[in-house]
């Protein structure tokens, strides 16, 4: 979810200028920064100002819809003010890191045609279903879209707004109209907008319609759109510490480019796009929206060259900065290009491993600071979580003084193991796109959340790839972000975490941080992920971190990892095979209970006793501890249901977790109608959903 403000609330598409609008990126109008403006800015600004004065206090709920994704957001960002964070330390001392997204074929920027196309699977265009389950997001991209129509028709007639304008389709939400035929005019013109987003062909228009689907699917421009919320919390937060900067420089302009400066030096997004010299038209076409819109990307890639001479091909890891070429009307016809700055010479192909674990070797090396963040193509992330940024950094205690002593023989020294991996918790946004995107949902927070944060406790985590913040200096002196051989790291990024622990680092985890990611919503594509890491496992066991860790490990963390890496596949193993057993002896029991003659049974009388009748057959004493097994079995399953439904009901609320763990054709009865778990029962188009959707006749609970 992104809640949508219309421009009028936008001010001048400064998201500096408005410190009240400190969630403007994200949960209260995600679409700000990444959607076209129109020309005509003053009178922009007037419209807005007169169209404002008929908006009453009332209509606030019209852009915070209650039970929405923007309740959800700022209630975890509440909690976790509560919780242990650390001391935050000034913008200017902060360390600088990097975010490492690797890219290989994912998609960049919804066109057109996936959005309207209505697939031979669905029922409905994906716009239509995206419509569905944001319609209060669309209302105010409509209304947002109306009033920049309206400015931009202004703008060019050189004409100033008068309340006499009150009939145009931009004022039609908060005007009156005088007649019947009025209002049914009104509601005709707008017909197009509320269909597919505009009026008229304009490519601003269609660019508009595109980023705003793009930015509710999994899209690299989503997450692109999310990280680079880093960069506005670093200038927020540096001119709230430093209120008198802005006097001091005089200028708004330099005080500006100060603020872009200071958070250039202190964060670097880094996309690492393996394929950038396959790119076909569109892909070029959707990566130059990209950059207009985020000049400060840096992208790597792999290249490719025939050397005349020899005709031998050879390879390149080449970094590209953005050559930025200003259009002062209109930030999105910019003419920004792609310069490199380094290209590098390699000894050979690269592409050894898997893929992903390649792409993240051949780029980390252009990565700048002291941290690394790695994140996935298909993620999220929020302004109010990126605030956090200064004590997240600090939990790895590289800024802590040491006051101990070490060449002081009356002191004791402990040499501290240093932080090397800090683990984060995710939000999986992609839970309310159907019951298999639940399910996907809820088993990925019970690991990456619940457990994860129990195994740092205990000394069991490991690396899971995102969002982890790696400690630069430490991984890439041993070992670096990933492994790459092929038959042996399938699962690339556990071994990182292995390598930290095997060399006397440290794995924490912080609670009070979460990403957004989205998950696999389809059978095929979460029965491959799930091969994927039980294949992972299984190369696991054949690697030689296995064995020093299974050697050298004292025995409570080498318990911790067993149950939490290989012992979990090797017990589900046994469970089942446990499971067939005991039915099976049930079964036996209950036939020959049915079949044979019963002893009378007295437990106090001695077993050397003549049994009655003669030839019977004492089964009692099996038959009780069959009794007492079942009951030990729904005993454990209730203990461990307490334990992981507890954090659910405090973080949901006890109302929306009894709604989550009915069946789920009843909580599509009894589900609350808001936007962002609206269940329409309509098949999702083949984009969201991957593959077949599920029949929803299973419970999310009982799985």
């Amino acid at each position: 979810m992104q809640d949508y403000i219309p421009y009028s609330n936008q001010g001048n598409g400064n998201p500096d200028a408005d410190d009240a609008s400190i969630m403007d990126n994200s949960a209260i109008g995600k679409d700000a920064d990444s959607l076209p403006k129109a020309h005509g800015t003053k009178k922009t600004e007037s419209l807005n100002a007169k169209i404002g004065q008929s908006v009453q206090q009332s209509d606030v709920t019209d852009y915070f819809a209650l039970n929405s994704e923007a309740e959800r957001r700022i209630s975890f960002f509440a909690q976790s003010l509560s919780t242990a964070i650390p001391e935050p330390i000034p913008v200017e001392s902060m360390p600088q890191f990097t975010v490492f997204i690797p890219h290989y074929s994912e998609k960049i920027l919804m066109e057109l045609k996936e959005i309207i196309r209505q697939d031979s699977n669905s029922k409905m265009s994906l716009l239509e279903y995206l419509k569905t389950m944001y319609h209060h997001e669309w209302k105010n991209f409509v209304l947002d879209t109306k009033i920049l129509a309206t400015a931009k028709l202004l703008s060019e007639s050189e004409k100033e707004y008068t309340p006499k304008v009150s009939t145009s389709s931009a004022t039609s939400n908060v005007g009156s109209v005088k007649t019947e035929k009025d209002f049914v005019d009104n509601k005709i013109n707008d017909l197009p907008l509320y269909c597919i987003g505009y009026k008229t062909s304009a490519p601003e228009y269609i660019l508009r319609t595109r980023i705003w689907a793009s930015l509710r699917t999994q899209t690299l421009y989503r997450t692109v759109s999310g990280f680079m919320n880093y960069c506005k919390a670093i200038k927020l937060l540096h001119k709230v510490e430093n209120p008198e900067l802005e006097e001091y420089f005089g200028d708004a302009k330099t005080f500006e480019n100060y603020l872009e400066m200071l958070a250039s030096r202190k964060f670097r997004l880094l996309v690492s796009m393996q394929r950038l010299q396959e790119f076909n038209d569109s892909e070029e076409e959707n990566l130059k929206v990209m950059i207009n819109t985020y000049p400060s990307l840096f992208i790597s890639s792999l290249n490719k060259e025939i050397d005349p001479e020899t005709n031998e091909t050879k390879f390149y890891s080449v970094l590209y900065e953005v050559e930025v070429k200003r259009c002062n009307d209109d930030s999105m016809r910019n003419e920004n290009m792609l310069k490199e700055k380094f290209k590098i010479l390699l000894s050979g192909n690269p592409i050894l491993g898997d893929g992903k674990s390649d792409n993240q070797n051949l780029s980390v090396i252009y990565y700048r600071g002291e941290f690394i963040q790695v994140i996935d193509a298909n993620q999220d992330n929020y302004i109010e979580e990126c605030m956090k940024i200064r004590s997240v950094l600090a939990e790895f205690e590289t800024m802590e003084n040491d006051p101990d002593y070490p060449y002081i023989p009356s002191v004791n020294y402990k040499n501290k193991s240093p932080v090397a991996i800090l683990g984060a918790r995710e939000y999986i946004f992609s839970e309310n796109s159907g019951v298999l995107g639940d399910v996907a949902a809820s088993k990925e927070q019970t690991f990456g959340t619940m457990f994860a944060r129990t195994l740092s406790a205990i000394g069991g985590k490991l690396h899971y790839g995102h969002p982890d913040f790696l400690n630069a200096v430490f991984m890439c002196t041993r070992g670096g972000v990933s492994k790459a051989q092929k038959g042996l790291h399938l699962n690339e990024d556990i071994y990182a975490g292995m390598n930290a622990i095997c060399r006397g680092g440290r794995i924490k985890h912080c609670d009070y941080y979460q990403c957004g990611k989205g998950r696999d919503l389809g059978f095929n594509s979460i029965l491959n992920f799930t091969t994927k890491i039980g294949g992972g496992m299984g190369e696991q066991l054949l690697s030689r971190e296995y064995y020093y860790i299974g050697t050298q490990m004292p025995l409570d963390r080498f318990l911790s990892f067993y149950y939490a890496h290989p012992g979990f596949h090797l017990n589900n193993l046994f469970i089942m095979f446990s499971l067939e057993v005991f039915l099976l002896t049930v079964v036996n029991l209950g036939a020959m209970n049915h079949e044979l003659v019963s002893c009378i049974y007295n437990k106090d009388t001695p077993i050397t006793d003549l049994q009655l009748p003669v030839g019977c057959h004492n089964l009692q004493p099996v038959l009780d501890w069959a009794s007492k097994y079942a009951a030990l079995y729904f005993a454990n399953l209730l203990f461990f249901a307490i334990i992981l439904l507890t954090p659910m009901v405090v973080t949901l609320g006890f109302e929306d977790h009894l709604v989550k763990m009915l069946p789920q054709e009843s909580y599509g009865l009894i589900q609350p109608n808001h936007q962002d778990n609206n269940d329409t029962g309509t098949r999702a188009p083949k984009h969201i959903m991957r593959s077949k959707p599920a029949v929803k006749t299973v419970s999310t609970f009982w799985l």
